[in-house]
């Protein structure tokens, strides 16, 4: 699953943000300590976020301190502890969305016939850890991995609007939504947090979509937003009505402490829409994370198989040391033929490097204090 939900420390705060910090760097070193060293490249941004929901429904979860990091400017911090129900619960969630992932990309014939085989066997040992992972918090894991073949069915029929195309996507994510409840012992909250993950996995593919578009057209891919002829104000517009159904359902769900969550998946909600369907007048370029598809799950399979260690704070990137960071951003240029906007390439330094360690081309990079937003938060 692609990172939407991309805080920049400015939007966030001092606190807030080292509150974050503390979910991602324990969702790392949750899939370090109960998998292993190649599976904290599945660190993502979006999955965090079931480690959130749980903190914010029960309060504070066990923390534990942490080595210095590289992507922390070689500090230690204190972190979501890998013995907690939430850092489980999120590491299971990022295994499983792995391997369904990767049986998507296969099952698509997505991948080249040189690493279908190795990417076949990652995708069964992310299941199977994943399945373990699940058993400890008591996730049913069949949501999540059945949803690619839901995919797949819903793409056979005739006529299916885009709402239907989507709806896979957001039932797996409703149901690990929905668990956060569980794990936080509040289970009253499940069928609001139900309501909040359907519309936020399909907010998730949607936007996956929107990038993806001209890529899906280039390789003659199944596209949702092809297949239904949607243009980009279209696409705008159900982002947008998703946004407003996240934001409902969350008010609904009794929190402990909604700080953190009612930002993440509020205005940073709002910002990753304009980041991938930017108004019709842009002000400014912004960054937005690369783009994933059958890159990403080739990346996935060889990383897993050779890598010796990894150290992860998002699901994509790196940088050589001191050398400018690849940018993909939206130019600002008017919409193309088809209302989608045109990416570029460009190149912008934003402060400390990750070490050439794997790092999302954003935030993920923890030491860095630079804006990562363009000129959105130019003046704080």
């Amino acid at each position: 699953m692609k990172g939407i939900v991309r805080p920049c420390s400015r939007h966030l705060g001092p606190e807030l943000h080292a509150r974050w910090q503390s979910h991602l760097c324990g969702l790392c070193l949750t899939l370090r300590d109960l998998v292993g060293q190649p599976e904290r490249a599945l660190t993502g941004f979006d999955v965090l976020l079931l480690s959130v929901l749980v903190e914010a429904q029960a309060g504070r979860v066990e923390t534990t301190q942490a080595a210095p990091c590289p992507l922390r400017g070689m500090r230690g911090a204190g972190v979501v502890a890998s013995s907690s129900s939430a850092a489980q619960l999120a590491a299971a969630g990022a295994l499983l969305g792995g391997s369904a992932a990767l049986t998507d990309k296969l099952d698509d014939g997505d991948l080249r016939p040189a690493v279908r085989a190795p990417a076949r066997r990652v995708a069964e040992r992310l299941s199977e850890s994943g399945r373990r992972l699940a058993g400890l918090v008591g996730l049913d894991p069949a949501p999540v991995l059945q949803a690619p073949a839901l995919a797949a069915q819903a793409e056979q029929r005739p006529g299916a609007d885009l709402r239907s195309l989507l709806r896979p996507t957001g039932d797996a994510v409703a149901a690990l939504f929905a668990h956060t409840a569980v794990v936080a012992g509040v289970p009253a909250n499940a069928a609001a947090l139900a309501r909040c993950g359907r519309a936020f996995g399909q907010l998730v593919h949607l936007l996956d979509a929107v990038e993806d578009r001209r890529g899906d057209l280039a390789s003659d891919r199944f596209n949702p937003l092809v297949s239904t002829g949607a243009d980009a104000a279209a696409a705008r517009l159900l982002a947008d009505e998703l946004v407003a159904e996240v934001v409902q359902a969350l008010s609904a769900v009794a929190l402990t402490d909604r700080a953190l969550v009612d930002v993440l998946l509020g205005p940073e909600l709002c910002r990753a829409v304009g980041r991938v369907l930017p108004d019709p007048e842009p002000a400014a370029a912004v960054p937005q994370q690369r783009a994933g598809g059958g890159a990403w799950a080739v990346a996935v399979a060889a990383w897993t198989l050779v890598a010796p260690a990894v150290f992860v704070g998002g699901s994509w990137g790196g940088s050589s040391c001191g050398s400018p960071r690849r940018r993909r951003g939206y130019s600002g240029h008017p919409p193309g033929y088809d209302g989608y906007p045109p990416v570029e390439v460009g190149y912008r330094r934003i402060g400390p490097s990750c070490g050439q360690m794997l790092a999302c081309n954003c935030c993920a990079n923890l030491a860095c204090n630079a804006c990562c937003c363009g000129n959105q938060c130019a003046n704080g």
